[in-house]
């Protein structure tokens, strides 16, 4: 299959502190969905941020076979752990269409674009409301559509199961799988990533400790407790 990112020997650190993430190794290939797991402060988010360019890493980043820039880094969609960073219009409509508007599509194909993508994810009847007035499992199922609404060939989601009740972590999966996009996902839900993903990665103090077939990985009680997870 064909790689969309490859990450090598990425290195960060903030300024006047020790390494974050040390010398980081992976990829991630068409289609597949790989997992990040990590205790709190193990760099999940700082890697995620390093591959976007948020933050100025030591090391190679190559997404689609070439550094990263603006062009392809329009094929890359990504979910923010809070949606409200990402909803803050009048409507889930709007707060889906404004992307593909910024980038000079015309209004009404954006509209028609978001009605598609906030219907896939079963928002079909909430596409008039403002994000407020939503439950916050709605709200990051609105995230994700406004997120695949350009069409990425490559999701990445930070923590997409934070706070969520037992439901809307189901709902959330279902929609995860039915989507055929890659898909790049941290998060300290183990259970949730075993049923998603096909491998994971583990940090532990900013650099990988282990990585593997998700069943595995997720299953090695002595791994998960030495990363902080239990």
């Amino acid at each position: 299959m064909r790689q969309l990112l490859e990450v090598e020997h990425l290195n960060y650190r903030y300024d006047g502190t020790g390494a974050v993430l040390r010398d980081i190794n992976f990829s991630v290939q068409e289609n597949e969905r790989v997992g990040i797991v990590g205790g709190n402060g193990a760099g999940k988010s700082t890697l995620i941020w390093c591959i976007l360019g948020l933050l100025k890493a030591e090391g190679a980043i190559r997404l689609f076979g070439e550094r990263p820039s603006r062009r392809n880094l329009s094929r890359v969609g990504v979910v923010f752990q809070n949606p409200e960073d990402m909803l803050f219009m009048p409507t889930l409509l709007d707060d889906v269409a404004l992307p593909l508007i910024n980038r000079g599509d015309a209004t009404e194909s954006a509209i028609a674009r978001a009605q598609e993508v906030l219907g896939q994810m079963g928002l079909q009847n909430l596409v008039k409301r403002p994000a407020a007035q939503t439950s916050l499992g709605e709200r990051k199922r609105a995230s994700i559509a406004a997120a695949l609404a350009g069409c990425p060939d490559i999701l990445m989601l930070d923590e997409p199961t934070a706070e969520l009740d037992g439901r809307s972590v189901r709902q959330l999966k279902e929609t995860l799988t039915r989507l055929k996009v890659a898909q790049l996902i941290t998060s300290h839900n183990l259970g949730f990533l075993q049923d998603l993903t096909s491998r994971t990665l583990v940090l532990s103090e900013g650099a990988i400790i282990a990585e593997g077939p998700s069943n595995e990985i997720l299953s090695d009680t002595s791994l998960i407790e030495r990363a902080g997870l239990i």
